[in-house]
């Protein structure tokens, strides 16, 4: 990786006082070399270690963010009883149910993709859409991404 994070020094320090540098982050944006401060300035080593360790963290619990992108989100659909090898039916007898509508919309979109399409094919087709959560997916449903909105 190339060496993005640089010492830099304070840009309004006192003539003849303490040094104060800080962290900072070489940018280049076309032949332009920017350097772009990241933690305040400091007039001592313990201190610049304090905001390293501050920046660690900050990398730290982007780490975290990222594991649980790429992990997807939590099976909501699992947790209500919904299964890939339910039918559509079964499926929506348990969506119907269900009173917040944010659950409701979770437990939809936590389906597969194809089965999610099979399923608002039953809503759509058998179901009252103008009352209940058959009304709320009508609503919110999206055909070009098959989830609810």
């Amino acid at each position: 990786m190339e060496k993005i994070f640089e010492i830099i020094d304070a840009p309004e320090k006192e003539e003849g006082g303490d040094p104060e540098v800080g962290i900072g982050l070489r940018l280049t944006i076309g032949s332009r070399h920017i350097r772009c401060p990241i933690s305040k300035f400091c007039r001592s080593y313990d201190e610049l270690e304090g905001e390293v360790q501050g920046i660690i963290g900050g990398l730290d619990t982007l780490l975290q963010e990222a594991k649980d992108y790429f992990a997807g989100p939590p099976s909501v659909a699992s947790d209500l009883g919904l299964s890939s090898d339910m039918e559509p039916e079964a499926i929506w007898s348990i969506l119907a149910r269900i009173e917040e509508e944010d659950l409701f919309v979770a437990g939809f979109n936590g389906l597969g993709e194809e089965l999610r399409r099979k399923v608002a094919e039953f809503i759509l087709t058998q179901c009252n859409i103008f009352a209940g959560n058959a009304a709320v997916f009508s609503a919110r449903y999206e055909d070009a991404t098959g989830r609810l909105e």
